[in-house]
């Protein structure tokens, strides 16, 4: 099976399961599958009776191509967040920003009385940063400073992320350091050794806050919990 038709499969479970619950504020991660989601929710019932807070301009964008109704942060936190991943590991660990969204993911994954992640069954690793870099936001002042505290700190080339023609630039104004390392024994100390260094705005590691991951293999989509 493809990539993208699990995508679209776990997407429609994670409906399901929104369906069961009384979700009147919905969180909106970032990523392709979750653009899958908006699109299957948006097709749905529930597409016009739920509220949604986006975390980054992308999804921002096809939420309201679909017509569904978002409101800002300041409404409220949402009762669930349905969100991505770029690597997830047996303990549920995380690991984002591929988008360059993960600010606003961990603020929205934090916030949420419960998280769920969804993703087809090439996102699973056993450690994190197995496939991808890991990425982390930092401020542009004094960036190249910070970049090398994070070279120094993990032994590894930390490269300037890139879009088009420029500096890919965050939907906070922030620019995003690709880390090009050895996959992680222990990310929570990695995160918190990172979340140390001033110029650094947030990693791109989520350690502890995965309430449920929805993981499609083929057809079947299998739960998994901490």
């Amino acid at each position: 099976m493809s990539a993208e038709h699990e995508k679209r499969v776990v997407a429609r479970k994670a409906l399901e399961l929104l369906k069961e619950e009384k979700v009147e504020l919905l969180g909106l991660g970032s990523g392709t599958t979750v653009a899958v989601f908006v699109e299957e929710l948006a097709k749905s019932d529930l597409g016009a009776k739920i509220k949604a807070i986006p975390s980054s301009s992308q999804i921002e964008t096809e939420a309201r191509r679909h017509g569904l109704t978002l409101v800002s942060p300041e409404y409220g936190k949402p009762d669930l967040t349905i969100d991505g991943a770029d690597e997830i590991d047996d303990e549920l660990n995380l690991l984002k920003g591929g988008g360059g969204a993960l600010v606003r993911e961990k603020i929205l994954a934090m916030s949420s009385s419960y998280y769920l992640v969804i993703a087809d069954h090439s996102k699973v690793v056993n450690r994190l940063c197995t496939n991808r870099p890991l990425p982390v936001e930092v401020l542009p002042y004094g960036y190249l400073w910070t970049k090398e505290l994070i070279e120094g700190a993990l032994n590894s080339e930390a490269r300037l992320r890139y879009s088009g023609d420029g500096i890919f630039v965050s939907d906070n104004g922030n620019y995003i350091l690709d880390v090009h390392c050895q996959p992680l024994e222990e990310p929570e100390s990695v995160e918190k050794l990172l979340k140390l260094y001033p110029g650094v705005v947030e990693v791109g590691i989520f350690t502890e806050l995965t309430d449920e991951a929805l993981i499609a293999f083929g057809d079947e989509v299998r739960s998994f919990t901490p």
